[in-house]
């Protein structure tokens, strides 16, 4: 994967919950046009786990659609347990994707041996590579870097990992073990400039599905080695994150999204619409950056 940035979408549905497919397309190439380097489906900020089984399928074909070659398509299918996971995968085999990726299964915390189980009987139910999303502040289980190492031993179609742990990334970096074209996809948003200069050059997160414009700017910045500017872009999409969690989470990233042109809801189904006050502030500081 070329060095750059890899938005995770968000995901659009009407009040009944079916999947806005016109409004997904225009995120994905709103996203293409600003630089975007690859696309991740379906994954946190995409609500995931939140997605009838009707409309799963529905919306990783919309993804490989609209990206049409252009960008590598990232499919997320974890869920808390093999058996679903399988299930998951199963509906999307088909599709040309460049990969599926998995937190490790949530609602209870696991152990070391039951991560290994679990990512060895994935992988080997699919024909695609697969990538580790670490994201133990939802699942109660951190994936490590020992764990890392055991399965790129043993899983033959492991093809990265995303995490927010840049001292995890340093030692992959630096053993030799490691395959130079594993991919390391950090999400560690308010510190992308500094992993970049780490040489850790592919970076995601769910804020740069609704600042393309800033996204952009930031990476071509890093990219001419300008950090003073890219500063200023980062700082942006990390104070529009900050206006969207005193303002409630969901309610402010659909409304956001909703600005910028792109119809549906964009949180999970029991979320109450965005208060007026939070809408005003949260177009407020759209303008401010020059999203709007």
């Amino acid at each position: 994967m070329k060095p750059g940035f890899v938005p995770a979408l968000g995901t659009p549905f009407d009040q009944q919950g079916k999947f806005i497919k016109e409004s997904y397309q225009k995120q994905i190439d709103d996203q293409i046009r600003a630089g975007a380097v690859a696309i991740l489906c379906m994954g946190s900020m995409g609500i995931q786990p939140y997605i009838a089984t009707s409309e799963y399928p529905k919306v990783a074909q919309a993804a490989v659609e609209a990206a049409a070659g252009r960008v590598p398509v990232f499919v997320g299918a974890m869920d808390t347990s093999i058996c679903r996971a399988k299930d998951r995968m199963a509906a999307m085999e088909d599709l040309d994707i460049a990969g599926f990726v998995f937190t490790t299964p949530f609602y209870y915390s696991m152990t070391y041996d039951q991560v290994i189980n679990y990512y060895k009987a994935v992988a080997a139910a699919t024909k695609h590579k697969i990538l580790m999303y670490d994201l133990a502040v939802v699942t109660q289980t951190k994936i490590t870097y020992p764990m890392v190492l055991q399965l790129l031993r043993e899983v033959p179609n492991l093809a990265g990992i995303k995490s927010a742990d840049l001292q995890m990334f340093r030692k992959l970096k630096l053993n030799p073990d490691v395959p130079d074209d594993f991919i390391m996809v950090y999400s560690g948003l308010d510190t992308f400039d500094i992993a970049y200069k780490w040489g850790i050059t592919n970076q995601l997160d769910g804020m740069l599905s609704c600042t393309p414009a800033n996204t952009g700017k930031l990476f071509k910045a890093m990219e001419a080695g300008d950090f003073t500017a890219a500063a200023k872009y980062l700082d942006n999409i990390t104070s529009l994150r900050d206006v969207f969690v005193a303002n409630d989470l969901w309610p402010s990233f659909t409304a956001s999204m909703n600005m910028l042109g792109y119809e549906g809801d964009f949180g999970p189904d029991y979320v109450s619409p965005i208060k007026p006050q939070s809408y005003e502030a949260v177009r407020a500081e759209l303008v401010r950056i020059g999203e709007l």
